[in-house]
């Protein structure tokens, strides 16, 4: 069984800034979204493969689902931001990185790759809780911005600690990125972002820009907190090397892994979107509501399929 014709659309136009697809009508050729002016086009390709085909099979409703929140995401980033401040910038902007995760994450599932699909899960993971919690707190974004010093020079510490040259990194990278100006940034941070030693283990965690990671989770809730576990912890052990790492390819797995990453990264997405309508006021709480609703609708009914 191959893609019908919508169902390309629907999966193809999960690229553009603003998606307006002219398709070719079968697997193996381009599929360019046409930009807004100012913006430029961006190239799609979904092959022609057993795995493209299966999920196809599998998942016959979710395809007309997942057009409906493309629909919507393009409500939402497919417009020209006129940011007020630096708060209203960085978040605009961590928002559509989100939603390159969620592009990356559906192409990689719908082409049965699920491990790569779990390990992009994390990006999009830590970056949706930023954003929420910043949406939340919007005093602590210069804390946040700040906090980049620290983390160039960390960068910068590890790669002289493997033994890269500082000329190699003045050459290779240059200003405003030379070795100079990212040790004056840290300097000029590096009392703000102090390590705590924790009162219970006497252990000091690396400096971070505000809570730890954890505590984030915690403080912005649902559905953060419940989605901890599939898309924070499991996604680190396969990005390091860890024993769990250490297996044998499992085509089952991956197809599982796969169809459980794009369903986490449409929830992911949507509360990235419930936090660009609050800080923006874009009016989209009823679009966002049927557009969850149609999603959790087109799981069920293709779960009770494949059973």
């Amino acid at each position: 069984m191959y893609y019908s014709c919508d169902q390309i659309v629907a999966l193809a136009s999960i690229i553009g800034v603003v998606v307006v697809v002219k398709l070719a009508l079968y697997f193996g050729r381009t599929k360019r979204g046409v930009a807004s002016p100012g913006m430029s086009a961006v190239t799609f390709e979904i092959a022609d493969t057993e795995k493209s085909r299966a999920f196809a099979t599998r998942n016959p409703h979710f395809p007309a689902a997942l057009e409906r929140l493309v629909t919507l995401a393009n409500k939402c980033f497919g417009r020209a931001p006129s940011p007020k401040n630096q708060f209203e910038d960085v978040c605009f902007w961590l928002g559509h990185t989100c939603r390159q995760d969620f592009i990356e994450i559906v192409f990689l599932g719908v082409h049965g790759y699920g491990s790569g699909a779990t390990k992009l899960l994390r990006s999009l993971y830590e970056r949706a809780v930023t954003l929420y919690y910043l949406v939340k707190n919007p005093s602590k974004i210069e804390r946040f911005v700040r906090f980049a010093a620290i983390q160039e020079h960390r960068a910068l510490e590890a790669a002289l600690r493997a033994g890269i040259l500082e000329s190699q990194i003045d050459e290779q990278v240059g200003p405003p990125n030379t070795v100079a100006e990212i040790r004056d940034r840290f300097l000029q941070h590096k009392a703000e972002f102090k390590a705590i030693e924790c009162q219970e283990c006497g252990l000091k965690p690396p400096a971070s820009w505000d809570l730890d990671f954890s505590s984030m989770v915690r403080h912005v809730g649902e559905p953060f907190n419940r989605l901890f576990l599939l898309a924070n912890n499991n996604p680190n052990f396969l990005i390091h090397a860890t024993l769990a790492s250490a297996q044998p390819h499992d085509d089952e797995r991956e197809q599982a892994d796969a169809q459980l990453a794009i369903m986490i990264a449409t929830d992911l997405l949507l509360a990235v979107i419930t936090s660009q309508d609050t800080l923006f006021g874009l009016g989209l709480d009823a679009d966002i509501e049927r557009c969850g609703q149609d999603l959790i609708k087109a799981q069920a009914e293709d779960l009770k399929r494949a059973d």
